[in-house]
């Protein structure tokens, strides 16, 4: 069986360290390279030409998402993709239906041996790989990136797109939203947010509403109750109340 050129692209380096070692005990995958964001993933791509890559859906500036629709946009040679993602049930259903492989995290090295498995038989498929990879931007990326909020900004109002927030937070009669590196506010409520927004975004205390993929670590903290570490600039730090644990713990297959 030929050996598969993988690159790994993650924007934390745990996950690269986890997943580049799972790949390396399979014995049939050779990590040539690794990228800690979304640009880096594209320019090693063009690059290496690696066999597959493995990435992160979520990572902050340009996502996974953006790196498949580049790679696809610019033509030549596109490896392999196989997504990785917290857990997010509109994407799994969507990796399903479209048959374009994802990885939970945490890693299983069982579905990743099956992974990479199914990569091998479908080495000479690669018309069918992009048609559909195709299909499943063509299906994931109106969800994640047609809702807008609107922030007010300089006397007038802006248009923000869902996918840039990492967190909100509500503070008196306005609400907070922080993304990877602004913040701004919005009149809406915080529970008009929440309807507007689609299973990727949680409700975890009575003040703030957090997108799931843009959640770095969670820390147990006093009287079993967490604090959720977050993707933007400063690693915010988002409470997660008593009575929203089970929830949150649901959501990201804790």
């Amino acid at each position: 069986m030929p050996v598969l050129r993988a690159l790994v692209a993650d924007d934390e380096q745990p996950a690269r360290d986890e997943l580049k070692y799972l790949l390396s005990s399979l014995g049939t995958v050779e990590v040539v390279g690794e990228a800690s964001n979304g640009t880096e993933a594209v320019a090693l791509a063009r690059r290496l030409v690696p066999d597959v890559l493995f990435l992160d859906v979520a990572m902050p500036g340009m996502s996974g998402l953006d790196v498949a629709r580049e790679l696809r946009c610019q033509g030549g040679a596109c490896p392999r993709i196989v997504f990785a993602t917290a857990y997010d049930e509109y994407a799994v259903q969507a990796f399903e239906v479209c048959a374009v492989d994802y990885l939970l995290k945490p890693f299983d090295r069982a579905r990743l041996a099956a992974t990479v498995g199914n990569l091998k038989k479908a080495l000479s498929s690669s018309d069918l790989v992009q048609e559909r990879l195709g299909v499943l931007l063509d299906e994931m990326l109106p969800h994640l990136s047609s809702v807008k909020i609107p922030v007010e900004r300089n006397g007038s109002i802006a248009l923000l797109d869902a996918g840039e927030l990492v967190y909100a937070q509500c503070m008196g009669d306005r609400v907070r939203l922080k993304t990877f590196d602004k913040e701004c506010c919005t009149k809406l409520t915080l529970s008009q947010l929440e309807n507007r927004l689609n299973r990727r975004f949680l409700r975890v205390h009575r003040t703030f509403l957090v997108n799931l993929d843009k959640v770095a670590e969670v820390i147990p903290w006093f009287s079993g109750t967490y604090t959720l570490a977050m993707k933007d600039k400063e690693h915010s730090k988002v409470p997660v109340a008593r009575t929203h644990v089970r929830h949150m713990k649901e959501a990201l297959g804790l």
